[in-house]
């Protein structure tokens, strides 16, 4: 994991005709989700209310694609489209695997910018994140409720600088602290089977080509200029914010295992 760079406001995406004209696309169904728990509350706890699509999903897809590269924002391999996923869920919350799944949701954030990310369907999915949200302070129930008392036990990669938490020793994780340790577990980072071995992949092609550059500087093998610049750019570009598992390859660097 590794913080991700984005504007702190989403794309503008307007009503050009009608009754909404000029008006944001997602203010307009975010006020029809709060007067619909308004009016009806009831369908909200039982799950039964039907969410509308984000109205700007797509382009707020593409702009998240943009600021952090075609990658998940939580385990950092390589992904094809992505999910836009809710940090905080707008269905109903758990505090932990296997405990009771509490109604209603944070539903007046299902629209907001800065409660969507983008990840891969494998940290999404029910198995791992799915309605997790862990807590350590006050649980946030409505709109006038202030989020910073909640404490967030899951990491965010968009708002904070998960090397805090989380760091490497090779291609295996390592929980700095209880938050570190809870995000870990809750998307299965250590171990995850679509994930483990192309991490891994990618921490030996760079100590490869780095040890490479290494015994060709010293003068242990023979390289030729254009080949020693490749492998100077490859292990550069690897380090970039963008580039699938560099959180892993700049820890590891940082500690000196590369």
């Amino acid at each position: 994991m590794i913080k991700i760079s984005r504007d702190n406001f989403p794309p503008s995406d307007k009503y050009l005709i009608g009754v909404n004209r000029g008006c944001e696309k997602w203010r307009v169904v975010e006020n029809k989700v709060l007067v619909d728990y308004k009016s009806n509350p009831l369908i909200f706890q039982n799950g039964t209310y039907s969410f509308p699509r984000h109205p700007s999903y797509d382009s707020w897809k593409e702009e998240l694609l943009r600021a952090q590269g075609i990658k998940c924002c939580y385990c950092e391999k390589p992904i094809n489209r992505g999910d836009l996923e809710h940090y905080r869920p707008k269905q109903g919350w758990q505090q932990a695997k296997g405990n009771s799944f509490n109604r209603p949701g944070y539903y007046w954030l299902a629209y907001r910018w800065k409660n969507l990310l983008l990840s891969c369907s494998e940290c999404n999915e029910s198995a791992t994140k799915g309605n997790l949200f862990p807590i350590q302070g006050t649980r946030a129930t409505t709109p006038r409720c202030n989020l910073n008392a909640e404490h967030s036990t899951l990491l965010n990669p968009y708002n904070e600088e998960p090397s805090n938490s989380i760091s490497f020793y090779k291609s295996d994780p390592i929980a700095i602290n209880n938050r570190g340790k809870v995000t870990i577990d809750i998307f299965k980072l250590k171990d995850r089977g679509d994930l483990a071995p192309i991490r891994k992949d990618r921490f030996d092609m760079y100590e490869l080509a780095k040890s490479t550059l290494d015994y060709a500087n010293k003068g242990h093998i023979k390289i030729s200029r254009s080949d020693l610049k490749e492998l100077q750019t490859k292990l550069y570009t690897a380090q970039k914010a963008k580039k699938p598992f560099s959180g892993m390859i700049k820890e590891n660097l940082r500690q000196g295992f590369l």
